[in-house]
């Protein structure tokens, strides 16, 4: 994932030029405050969730 966007119809921007590298055989954590945009994230990831912008 890189340059991952999301903005919310309400204005609210969950994520904003966020890039992530994963390897195989490796173990990540995504944390941070509530709000902080981990869920979209992942929804982004997943396929649940389309971003506004990125790749």
């Amino acid at each position: 994932m890189a340059g991952i966007s999301k903005t919310f119809a309400t204005g609210v921007k969950a994520n904003e030029d966020v890039s992530l590298t994963v390897w195989p055989g490796t173990i990540h954590a995504v944390i941070g405050e509530n709000g902080a945009g981990k869920s979209t994230l992942m929804g982004i990831l997943f396929g649940r969730i389309r971003p506004d912008g990125g790749r």
